[in-house]
């Protein structure tokens, strides 16, 4: 063997032994691999984040890691403090897009301007709001508003400015279970059921991909049902006496409106709603439009001559034009809560509500034997069997004028009405 100089330099082996030698093929490296002493990290960044040359390309590249994954691209210049730059905006796009999070590209307007235009998930605010627009057509404008009251009391606050697919199941029932630990467990439920169509209305419009809302139920507490306070038939007397004794000092609406509520016995908010518009008197009718029933159907209420005599009272005191129950604001009518607070100075309170006059009459109006038909319709109730609803578009119009009639009768006997 030789050396520099043509010196000799002996392995210790005889020329036998070096023939017996086999040769070793040394694989040449990979053209794209990192050229040894060429990786050097980015300074100031994270040591995951560095640049580097191989043999394939006379460009610095980028290299970032981050739990198991590798991040490359080619940073496009020989130059090693360019590479520096290229390699700063790279990782500031990965981490954009991974965490979504623009607060450190400060320093880098051309990523931050490309942040602000990529599409950004809707909140649970706007989903919340989706779907109460679609909703309100078909809900009376007072539902409308007690949903929304609801929403913006206990869940809005908290969730409303967070995109919807990045709430979690624990946020939410802690929420619910907050709501809960005030007693207000039936709030709770509301809350629940609204929440629930409030995910499927975001899961049609890819705004989240997964229903955080299933299962829930089963950790709240279970709500018994308690229907509205009534008096039983035997007190209705007792009950007519009292209201037509209603004497409290520039209330005689509160007066009227009981008694009409008991005449008609529609819904507390379909009475208060009342405009002289949706009376025909001649007729004896009250069509009340569609938009203020519970039901979105319109429904028409026949009046006994004891309805119609309370009407003429009214019309002759305040006035024929607007609402029929006129309260104290221009152009408003007495506040939702007027005629419960009115049962309640008469010494009902927990024992008869606005809707408890319902009850009663259709338990009376059963007992006398008009048809079940009939008075479902006279409530307006929704027929439960779907196709006998399709069927079935009877308005029995002169069956529920006589049996008004005849209720009209029965409570004009009981107290004096108007």
């Amino acid at each position: 063997m030789f050396g520099q100089r043509g010196r000799h330099y002996s392995l210790g082996m005889d020329d036998e032994q070096l023939h017996g030698l086999k040769l070793v093929d040394i694989k040449p490296r990979h053209k794209t691999a990192t050229i040894p002493g060429t990786v050097t990290p980015v300074p100031h960044y994270p040591k995951k984040l560095k640049i580097y040359l191989n043999n394939a390309s006379p460009y610095w590249q980028a290299v970032y890691w981050d739990r198991g994954k590798t991040y490359r691209q080619s940073c496009k210049t020989t130059d090693k403090v360019q590479a520096f730059e290229v390699a700063k905006v790279f990782y500031e796009q990965i981490i954009l897009r991974k965490y979504q999070h623009p607060a450190h590209l400060v320093q880098y307007p051309h990523i931050s301007n490309h942040h602000q235009h990529k599409p950004v998930k809707p909140s649970f605010g706007q989903m919340a709001d989706g779907w109460l627009e679609v909703k309100a057509a078909n809900w009376t404008p007072r539902q409308v508003i007690e949903v929304k009251r609801r929403l913006n009391n206990n869940l809005l606050p908290q969730l409303g400015q967070k995109p919807i697919d990045h709430i979690t199941k624990q946020q939410l029932i802690n929420l619910l279970q907050t709501v809960e630990a005030r007693g207000a467990k039936n709030l709770a439920k509301r809350l629940l059921n609204d929440c629930r169509k409030i995910w499927k209305y975001a899961i049609a419009h890819d705004a989240c991909s997964k229903d955080i809302t299933e299962g829930l139920s089963l950790l709240l507490a279970k709500h018994k049902t308690q229907h509205q306070h009534a008096v039983g038939v035997e007190e209705l007397p007792e009950l007519m006496l009292k209201i037509a004794n209603y004497t409290k000092r520039g209330e005689v609406i509160t007066k009227y409106g009981l008694q009409m509520l008991a005449l008609t016995f529609v819904r507390t908010c379909e009475l208060i709603g009342a405009e002289w518009t949706e009376f025909d008197l001649d007729k004896r009718l009250w069509r009340i439009p569609a938009a203020r029933m519970k039901m979105r159907e319109e429904h028409t209420v026949p009046l006994s001559k004891q309805a119609i005599h309370i009407l003429t009272q009214i019309r002759q005191q305040f006035g024929d034009n607007g609402y029929v129950f006129k309260g104290l604001k221009p152009n408003a009518h007495i506040p939702q809560n007027r005629l419960i607070e009115g049962l309640y100075l008469l010494g009902y309170k927990g024992r008869m509500t606005g809707h408890g006059f319902r009850a009663v009459a259709c338990t009376i109006l059963n007992e006398q034997g008009f048809r079940v038909d009939v008075i479902e319709k006279q409530l307006a109730h929704k027929e439960q069997n779907q196709v006998r609803r399709a069927y079935n578009r009877a308005q029995y119009l002169q069956e529920r004028t006589e049996m008004m009639q005849w209720w009209g009768n029965y409570l004009e006997k009981l107290a004096p009405l108007g």
